[in-house]
């Protein structure tokens, strides 16, 4: 059995077991009188009738701030080490009838078996008197968790510190340095003027705008204090058919509509409550989520809580959905919201229609009513029971062991939804429910794998492939090519126009230009280059720059040539319409080809069309050849045809001269 170690350097301070005795019905605190517990909180400045100052809701508030702060209460003892500086433990009943003392009990359910209990078990267990105690019970509570022989990190003694006199503050108490244990303060109770009872939080981001400028939601969870009779509920709850029942009630002094869950009363209170609280405590963790939907005002127990009425929910607006855009919206709402709950690790595992919100003109995540808590946080396995969620949208193993779910199976029920969304069909269990051909299609396949560890393990996978599957595909431009080539050989010289500025707009692509462009008629190619001239010299230098190839194409001998008298036609038609800058462009590049690949039935071509030049023509010819001598020495023989233009002979001379 795990025992205190005694530390005689400290002060106990202890209460009154008659105080305690009156509050919880059993011996809480070591043996101290009344009167000498009420004598000493007299003279640290505390009230002498202290017990009802702290409220439910302060109480409740400091719990959930305590339980966000991730701090363990019982700092670096043990946790019945700790109890046991507080608390008679050997006169403390056990809940479990196999032990006769409450120390028995703890050790079982918090070392034996430490799923049993919940990490913050000790704020609503009644024998210790925090949540409906003496006040004196729970300032003395506070202020152990921060003493020096519990808690060794300063920095987090400060910040707890901070934490416990901003909840206690409204109720007009505050701890305080007393005194010096080693060098290291000691902090005790005592009284301060009261601030407003009315200070809460800011506004959650989910609160809506009201007429006059003002959030009637804000509103509500200002006001709030955690007392049912502050909503008018009717009599009848909206049709659910959960383990807790939904009102449309109002909020008597705003008069907003909300929406009230309360438990079923018939229901056994242990598991539905333990299912609510985790449902209050991560709607607070998320209420500031654009897409959780936000807690306004819960009780102490656990039993009800408040949230903003929306105004539809996926399953009425399934049509809408089907609009690939609106869809999109769904899904990024639910993985934002997924995101930040997993990041904590906690898991919804009920992903429905139903269950998703329209609110305030954005998609909202509700009901976390069989929520998963953070590993080291949960509950006993056993509690959670099998086949939780909903039948179709629940991944399958959580019908086995829902207690190991993973971020995966919230997945899996994302893709059903989707499927849901597309086909309007509710899926079945153990059944594929596949989307219709296109990018949603394979997402939903791989998000309902029937194997968890072939799902996207992330929301941030997920959203990969989504972002994969609905990236933007563009068309193939040789398939396009293709097509505008076929129009303009039937004559339509608007498609001739077109596929000359696609070719330009891909100058990278060999086959565009070799195997498109140099099999459309020059007489149509030229014609178009003509009236496309500002783009002809960036689309015949590009077609130069494939000479040689690319990585993945080998220039062949017959595309070599093919290229050369489709210039060479393009160079024909340019002297014909007297268009010298074409000439001089579509001149280059022929000489450029024809120099490498040195083809004789092009050059055929070439000397015959040479020797017919005259005048602009052969002078803007000449001074070409003049540039490219290794394609001019392939016409050596024209420099002795008397018939040709003396400025082509010379050029052709001076070029194959040795």
């Amino acid at each position: 059995m795990l025992r205190a170690l005694n530390d005689v350097s400290y002060d106990l301070d202890l209460f009154s077991r008659a105080r305690a005795e009156s509050v919880t019905g059993t011996s809480l605190l070591r043996t101290v009188s009344a009167d000498t517990v009420i004598g000493r909180f007299r003279g640290s400045g505390l009230p002498a009738d202290s017990s009802a100052a702290i409220t439910e809701v302060t109480r409740r508030r400091l719990f959930d701030a305590l339980r966000k702060a991730g701090v363990g209460w019982s700092g670096s003892l043990d946790e019945v080490a700790f109890l046991r500086r507080l608390y008679d433990l050997d006169r403390l009943n056990s809940h479990d009838p196999r032990f006769a003392t409450a120390e028995g009990d703890i050790v079982q359910h918090r070392y034996n078996n430490p799923e049993d209990w919940e990490d913050d078990w000790i704020f609503g267990d009644a024998r210790f008197g925090l949540a409906d105690g003496a006040d004196e019970v729970l300032l003395r509570f506070l202020a152990e968790m921060i003493h020096p022989a519990v808690r060794t990190d300063s920095g987090e003694i400060q910040q707890l510190l901070a934490l416990v006199n901003r909840h206690l503050a409204p109720d007009g108490y505050e701890l305080a340095e007393a005194r010096t244990v080693s060098g290291h303060p000691v902090y005790e109770a005592r009284s301060i003027p009261a601030g407003p009872r009315t200070a809460q939080p800011a506004p959650p981001a989910a609160a809506k705008p009201g007429p006059a400028g003002q959030d009637p939601y804000a509103e509500v969870l200002r006001l709030a204090r955690g007392e049912r009779k502050d909503y008018a509920c009717p009599r009848e709850p909206v049709p659910d058919g959960g383990q807790a029942d939904v009102f449309e009630a109002i909020h008597k002094s705003t008069g907003t509509v909300v929406a009230l869950k309360k438990l079923h009363s018939k229901y056994p209170a242990e598991r539905p409550v333990a299912r609510m609280r985790r449902e209050i405590e991560i709607g607070q963790l998320l209420n500031n989520h654009p897409h959780a939907m936000p807690i306004l005002d819960f009780s102490a127990t656990h039993t009800w809580f408040v949230m903003p009425w929306a105004q539809a929910t996926a399953m009425q607006r399934q049509e809408q959905l089907r609009d690939p855009a609106e869809l999109r919206t769904l899904v990024n709402a639910l993985a934002s919201v997924l995101a930040a709950a997993h990041e904590h690790g906690w898991l919804h595992r009920d992903i429905k229609p139903s269950n998703i919100l329209y609110f305030d003109g954005r998609w909202t995540l509700a009901d976390w009513g069989i929520v998963r808590r953070p590993r080291g946080q949960t509950t006993k396995a056993g509690r959670t029971g099998l086949y939780i969620g909903t039948e179709g949208f629940a991944a399958p193993e959580l019908s086995v062991a829902p207690h190991e779910a993973t971020a995966s199976s919230d997945i899996y029920s994302m893709g059903r939804v989707i499927a849901w969304a597309l086909t309007g069909k509710l899926p079945e269990t153990n059944l594929p429910l596949t989307a219709p051909p296109g990018p949603w299609r394979p997402v939903v396949r791989a998000a309902t794998h029937i194997d968890p560890q072939r799902r996207p393990q992330t929301v941030s996978e997920l959203l990969d492939l989504i972002d994969r599957e609905h990236a933007h595909i563009p068309q193939d431009p040789f398939q396009q090519a293709q097509t505008l080539l076929e129009a303009a050989r039937a004559g339509d010289s608007a498609a001739a126009d077109t596929l000359l500025t696609l070719v330009g707009d891909h100058p990278a692509d060999y086959e565009l230009h070799v195997g498109v462009l140099a099999r459309l008629d020059p007489q149509v190619a030229g014609a178009a280059l003509e009236r496309g001239a500002a783009q002809s010299h960036h689309l015949l230098r590009a077609l130069a720059e494939h000479v040689h190839g690319d990585d993945t194409h080998m220039v062949q001998f017959g595309d070599a040539a093919a290229v050369v008298i489709w210039l060479q036609g393009i160079c024909a038609y340019a002297a014909s319409q007297h268009d010298w800058d074409l000439l001089e462009e579509a001149a280059h590049t022929m000489c450029t080809w024809d120099g490498a690949w040195d083809q004789w039935n092009a050059q055929d071509r070439i000397s015959a069309w040479l020797r017919s030049l005259t005048d602009e023509a052969a002078s803007v010819m000449a001074a070409v050849l003049r540039e490219h001598p290794e394609s001019a020495q392939h016409f050596s023989h024209v420099a002795e045809d008397r018939t040709a233009d003396a400025r082509i002979r010379q050029a052709v001379r001076t070029s194959a001269a040795p």
